[in-house]
C-alpha cells in the first residue's frame, strides 16, 4: 500500500519522529490509518491535531479498522478537528459488497448488507 499510494509508514507520533517523511510529501499528511483495537483508546498526538486544523494544510483522512464501537476516542477527536474520518463499518460493508459481487457475479444488495452492518455495529 504504501508503494502504491508513495506513502510512508510510521511506528511512533511523537513530535519529530516523523523525520524527513512530510519533507518527501511536500509536508502533507493525507491518511491516517489505526488498526488499533478501541480498546487501546488511541487519540493523535496534540501536534497532529493541531496541524489538521491549519489550513496551511491539507485535511488528513481517518481510517479507523475498528466497527464495533460505531465511534471511538480517535474518530471523535478526528471529527471534532474537522478531518474526514472513514469507519470500520463502512469498510466492512463496502469489502462484503465487493466480495459478495467478486464471488456471485451478481450486483450485491447494498442497502441491505449496509443496514446489516450498521444494525450490527452501533
Amino acid at each position: 500500500m504504501v508503494d502504491t499510494f508513495d506513502g510512508t509508514v510510521v511506528s511512533d507520533l511523537s513530535e519529530g519522529s516523523l523525520g524527513d517523511a512530510p519533507k518527501s510529501m511536500n509536508g502533507d499528511i493525507l491518511a491516517i490509518i489505526s488498526t488499533l483495537p478501541a480498546s487501546a483508546e488511541f487519540e493523535l498526538p496534540s501536534w497532529l491535531v493541531d496541524r489538521a486544523k491549519d489550513p496551511d494544510f491539507p485535511t488528513p483522512t481517518v481510517f479507523d479498522v475498528n466497527y464495533k464501537p460505531y465511534t471511538t476516542k480517535l474518530l471523535r477527536q478526528a471529527e471534532q478537528a474537522n478531518c474526514h474520518v472513514v469507519r470500520g463499518s463502512e469498510m466492512l460493508w463496502e469489502q462484503g459488497v465487493g466480495q459478495f459481487q467478486l464471488w456471485t457475479g451478481r450486483s450485491a444488495p447494498y442497502k441491505v448488507m449496509k443496514t446489516a452492518v450498521l444494525d450490527n455495529c452501533q
